[in-house]
C-alpha cells in the first residue's frame, strides 16, 4: 500500500544512517525492507532469475561499501539504493556491447513487457506499444518508473537527479504524447 510511504520511506532513512554508523541490525532490518523493492525493479530489467539475483546481491555489497557517501538532504534511502541497481545495470550492458553511450545502455533496461499489455490484445496493444516505443528513451524510462516501479515523484527524481517538477512536467507530456490523436482532441475541448 503506497498511503504510508512517507512514513516508511523516513524509517528507512534513519535505519541507512544508523547502519552508516555501523549498527549491524539496522542494516539487516533495511536490508530486509528493501530487498522486495530492489528485486521487483531488477526482475523488471533483467530476463534471467539468475541474473537478477546476482544484481540484486551486488547491489547490497555496494550499498554495505557506500553506507557513509548517503546524504539524508539529497535523497531518501529508496532512491540512493535503486540508483546503486540502475547504475550496476547499467555498468553489466555496458560490458556486454562494449562502446554503447550510457543513454543507449539505460534505455536497454526499460521492460515494455506490463500487466497492463498482457490484459489487452489486438490493435489495442500494437498501437500503445508503438507510442510508449516512439518515446525518447529516458522519457520511457521515466514513465516505466512512474508506472511500472510505482516510485513517487520525487523519489524518481532523487534517482535520476532531477527536481520533483522536472519529473511531473516530463511525466505530464509523456502521458500526453502517448494519447490517441482522437484522445487529445477530446481532452483539449474538455480544458476550453
Amino acid at each position: 500500500m503506497r498511503l504510508f510511504w512517507p512514513i516508511r520511506a523516513r524509517r528507512q532513512d534513519r535505519l541507512l544512517v544508523r547502519a552508516g554508523r555501523g549498527e549491524r541490525e539496522a542494516f539487516r532490518a533495511l536490508y530486509r525492507e528493501l530487498y522486495d523493492p530492489v528485486a521487483r525493479f531488477v526482475g523488471k530489467r533483467v530476463r534471467q532469475r539468475e541474473d537478477a539475483e546476482d544484481v540484486i546481491s551486488r547491489t547490497f555489497e555496494r550499498l554495505l561499501l557506500r553506507l557513509e557517501s548517503f546524504d539524508q538532504r539529497r535523497g531518501g534511502a529508496l532512491p540512493f539504493v535503486l540508483a546503486i541497481a540502475r547504475n550496476l545495470l547499467v555498468d553489466d550492458l555496458r560490458a556486454q556491447r562494449p562502446g554503447v553511450p550510457l543513454e543507449e545502455a539505460a534505455a536497454l533496461l526499460v521492460e515494455t513487457r506490463t500487466p497492463l499489455a498482457e490484459l489487452l490484445r489486438g490493435e489495442e496493444v500494437q498501437a500503445a506499444k508503438a507510442r510508449l516505443d516512439a518515446l525518447a528513451p529516458e522519457v520511457r524510462e521515466l514513465f516505466l518508473l512512474r508506472y511500472e516501479d510505482e516510485l513517487s515523484c520525487a523519489e524518481i527524481g532523487q534517482l535520476l537527479g532531477l527536481s520533483t517538477a522536472a519529473v511531473r512536467q516530463r511525466l505530464s507530456r509523456a502521458v500526453r504524447s502517448l494519447r490517441e490523436p482522437g484522445d487529445r482532441e477530446e481532452g483539449a475541448m474538455a480544458h476550453e
